[in-house]
């Protein structure tokens, strides 16, 4: 969610560092990630590059990431920080099992300012940033933390990041993206979601975004081959025709959407365009084949995914509650069967377990031969939003909010994060390695409760609320030798090996589901790059904040129009009012923003 700061802002043209990804990887939510949730809307944000780290001046130019020693930090006083946080579910104070940690061994609480649920998030953003004080810790998207640190709202931490030794993992990473920054001799942000496996890996067995359906009703239908999305309508209509309700009763569709994550343009609808090797990204689509058209051109996917969804409520098949429910309401839609058609693939938390799969109704994804998946590699320079320290905290609670940081990146930290609660959620196996409990198995998609000596309450709601990390679940855990995600430990893989992957892999002659989309030509990986962009001026800001209010109202209306008519009229109604407010000018600048992305691919290919 793209903000503006002062009109003098406006003014300056800055630039950003943009984490595009290919198809060699995938999206980096994993079903294991997370407080059940995405890190706000996966929109505009893209990924890294092949080339060295830049020398970042003051905060030590050598790349060998030499760490001096931290100051002390005295825990006798509970501190409550404040985190302004785009990528927030919720608001408020961190508690549970996670708050409980961090109370336990910093004797911190956070006070989460979530702009996507405040309810109105931009003058949210406005009122803070003019009192000076965003917050103590800040998680914002790039292009905003560059805006926020021009203007003084983020201190410089040069002097002293080097001294804490597990940041310090991910330095050829940070020092990368704050090369971009003003002179480059500063460090002021610090990126999400890296990994130490490199820029190109990939380490994920399931496609970040493709069409998964429940394999028992599949089966139940003959497990029919599909060849393209009218396939995929008539599979999911025969479905809800048979299982009208949930076993509990209650009225379950072949899909169900939310709002609460659209930004420029429909989420829901973005996420899908990636089936068909495009990826949108602000007023256009940038295309596995190295292609940029705008996202209105009929020939795309943003076009063809919107109709996918009309003809769905055409057949009766999407949720009506779609238009005016949040994701939380989605989402435990999702949890108790109440929807059968999910696609990223970390949703797949809240509908797979061992249990599940021994009865054959995991949701399983199923290829459509006309498919081409548009398909990140890991984020390893960072997934598109920043961490950073406000620039107004004292010397004394900025070594106590970098200690914090740190702690973050520790392989302690990230198992808390990705892994959980030791004992309650995973145990450790004679040769260091890690094994889910039956409760870690069903964390996502049944209720867990916390003994009151863990944190109480919960599991879900004793999550990381901050809902962001700084090292990828992909990434490898020097202490266990295997990834952080437990989706990818030995002993998972081993237990989700169940009746429904049996079954699937018979189906389709192949161990996973990249695997399939691999061998058959159906996902190209694209190199990861990372490379600074300029983001918009005056005129173009007040551009893009009026067409994607009309983007976003269109693109709903046409999903529940009445007749093919009246979504054609839609959008074209929607074409014909974008060119009023300047759409050709917009087009044309992401056009020529995003090119020097496609340059850097074609490059590292």
């Amino acid at each position: 969610m793209k903000k503006r700061i002062l009109s003098v802002i406006l003014a300056t043209m800055l630039t950003t560092s943009l984490v595009l990804s290919g198809c060699g990887g995938g999206e980096q939510q994993s079903s294991n990630e997370g407080g059940g949730g995405q890190p706000a809307a996966d929109s505009s944000n893209t990924e890294s590059s092949n080339s060295a780290a830049t020398d970042t001046g003051s905060a030590g130019s050598e790349a060998s990431g030499d760490t001096g020693t931290a100051p002390a930090a005295s825990h006798d006083t509970e501190l409550t920080l404040e985190v302004y946080d785009v990528a927030a579910n919720y608001q408020g104070l961190q508690t549970g099992w996670y708050g409980k940690i961090l109370k336990d061994k910093f004797n911190i609480v956070l006070n989460i300012i979530a702009p996507q649920v405040s309810g109105d998030g931009e003058a949210l953003y406005q009122t803070r940033t003019a009192a000076g004080n965003l917050g103590d810790i800040v998680l914002l998207d790039n292009a905003d933390m560059l805006e926020c640190i021009d203007v003084g709202l983020v201190a410089d931490i040069s002097a002293d990041i080097q001294n804490y030794p597990n940041l310090m993992r991910y330095w050829e990473q940070i020092q990368k993206f704050n090369a971009a920054i003003g002179d480059g001799s500063g460090i002021y942000a610090i990126p999400t979601e890296m990994n130490t496996n490199g820029p190109t890996a990939y380490m994920k067995e399931t496609a970040g975004s493709m069409p998964r359906i429940p394999w028992d009703f599949y089966s139940e239908l003959g497990a029919p081959d599909l060849n393209n999305l009218d396939d995929l309508l008539n599979v999911l209509a025969d479905m809800q025709a048979a299982h009208p309700t949930n076993e509990a009763g209650d009225s379950a569709y072949a899909m169900t959407l939310w709002s609460d994550w659209d930004n420029n343009s429909i989420e829901n609808v973005n996420q899908l365009t990636k089936w068909y090797g495009q990826e949108t990204l602000d007023s256009v689509l940038i295309g596995w084949d190295n292609t940029i058209m705008p996202l209105t051109d009929k020939e795309g996917a943003y076009y063809k995914m919107l109709h996918f969804f009309f003809k769905a409520n055409q057949m009766g098949l999407v949720d009506p509650d779609s238009a005016t429910q949040d994701w939380n309401a989605a989402c435990d839609k999702m949890k108790f069967k109440r929807t059968y058609l999910v696609w990223n693939d970390w949703m797949q938390g809240f509908t797979n377990s061992p249990e599940i799969g021994a009865k054959g109704a995991n949701y399983m994804g199923i290829p459509l031969a006309d498919m081409q998946v548009f398909q990140q590699s890991d984020y390893y320079y960072g997934s598109g939003r920043v961490f950073g320290v406000g620039s107004q905290v004292s010397e004394e609670n900025k070594a106590r909010i970098l200690e914090f940081l740190d702690w973050l990146a520790s392989p302690e930290g990230l198992d808390a994060q990705h892994a959980s609660l030791e004992g309650l959620i995973y145990t450790v196996n004679d040769d260091g390695t890690y094994t889910l409990t039956d409760d870690g198995y069903n964390r996502f998609n049944v209720e867990i409760m916390i003994p009151e000596d863990l944190g109480g309450g919960n599991w879900t709601d004793g999550n990381n609320q901050v809902n962001q990390w700084i090292g990828a679940s992909v990434d490898t855990n020097p202490v266990t030798g295997e990834a952080y995600d437990p989706v990818l430990w030995a002993a998972s893989i081993e237990k989700n090996n169940t009746k429904t992957t049996i079954e699937w892999k018979e189906k389709f002659g192949a161990e996973n589901e990249v695997e399939y989309l691999q061998n058959n030509g159906m996902m190209s990986p694209v190199p990861s790059i990372n490379i600074t962009l300029a983001i918009d001026t005056t005129d173009i800001g007040l551009i893009r904040s009026q067409c994607k209010t009309i983007v976003c109202d269109s693109s709903w209306k046409a999903i529940f129009a009445a007749d093919e008519a009246a979504f054609e009229a839609t959008w074209d109604d929607m074409c014909k009012q974008l060119d009023g407010f300047g759409w050709q000018d917009l087009v044309k600048f992401d056009t020529e923003k995003y090119q020097p992305v496609i340059d850097a691919r074609k490059a590292a290919q």
